[in-house]
């Protein structure tokens, strides 16, 4: 079995190199391969990566593209590199178990079917800091490791959801050093995508239940009916997730202190508004959530987009997600 690393990187060289070292080091597996995804402009990256590529270890690799619009695009390069395992990576947090990447794949043998999702330890109260979908897992999502509607944080949630409604997660006692970690580098608007990943739920729920219902899924008609039964519980959990999100929704915004006058931002944001249509009327909502949904979510006017989650709708949303 072969795991692959994708490594996401932007603007930390220094780090950067540190990860890849330290990450590398730990590995006991001889198949386990490293990518490090670098964008075009930015050369320091790329400097570090190749370097280490050339002079270390042949098996960390570097893709160099044109930056994406969002994280999860750049994560999924790696679903061209055939695998047994992809493991997500940042240029922050190595991974600094001994042996982790071996545990990893012993963890994903579990599934009869080589569909699921492996876990390490977590990094905080509601996601782990390891996350390694199968390749049958991401053959099942579409070929991706996270889904390419947000510009940050909220993919791997929905990856999260995904595994947690198929009921397929294995655990690897794999850790990663959290004491450095960054800031989210594309931090704007929380709020709003945590108000849009809450009114997608059933687009969300849907692709899981395909996934179980699937005649590649090993399980038995009783194991799926429990497993599909569980939804509103998962949902419950990850609306709970969003709320707090939204509490906390101003402070972030100050902390990460990025304008949505931006080329990229705008993009993503434009196919998520225009995308909310769908999300309310095609899955069977109930209208008058769906109408509340609308009412927080799409522009008040015609011109621009919305700068900010709309203040006068949160006691509702409160309400929703309760």
């Amino acid at each position: 079995m072969r795991l692959v690393i994708s490594l996401a990187t932007r603007g930390r060289p220094t780090q950067l190199l540190d990860t890849i070292r330290r990450s590398v080091a730990n590995w006991t597996h001889t198949d386990t391969q490293m990518w490090v995804m670098c964008d075009a402009d930015d050369q320091g990256s790329i400097d570090a990566a190749t370097f280490y590529s050339s002079q270390t270890d042949h098996r960390v690799f570097v893709s160099v593209r044109p930056r994406e619009d969002t994280i999860a695009a750049k994560w999924n390069r790696a679903t061209e590199i055939p695998a047994d395992l992809y493991l997500v990576a940042a240029d922050d947090d190595p991974y600094i178990t001994p042996g982790y990447d071996t545990r990893l794949l012993e963890a994903a043998a579990r599934f009869p079917d080589g569909i699921g999702m492996v876990y390490g330890h977590m990094a905080n109260a509601s996601f782990s800091g390891v996350v390694a979908p199968t390749a049958g897992l991401v053959k099942a999502m579409g070929n991706k490791i996270f889904p390419e509607y947000f510009p940050y944080w909220f993919c791997d949630h929905w990856t999260d959801n995904v595994a947690r409604l198929i009921d397929r997660i294995s655990f690897a006692d794999v850790r990663t050093d959290q004491s450095h970690v960054g800031k989210t580098q594309e931090l704007r608007e929380p709020g709003w995508w945590a108000t849009w990943f809450d009114a997608a739920y059933l687009m969300l729920r849907k692709q899981a239940h395909d996934i179980v219902d699937d005649v590649k899924f090993d399980a038995t008609e009783k194991d799926r009916d429990r497993i599909k039964s569980c939804a509103p519980l998962i949902e419950y959990r990850s609306r709970w997730i969003n709320d707090n999100v939204r509490a906390n929704a101003t402070n972030l915004e100050a902390w990460s202190k990025l304008s949505t006058d931006d080329a990229r931002y705008q993009r993503v944001k434009e196919r998520a508004i225009a995308m909310i249509p769908h999300l309310l009327d095609d899955y069977g909502m109930d209208p008058s959530e769906a109408a509340r949904f609308r009412q927080a979510l799409m522009p008040s006017t015609a011109q621009g987009l919305p700068t900010a989650y709309p203040a006068k709708f949160e006691s509702a949303i409160k309400r929703w997600v309760a």
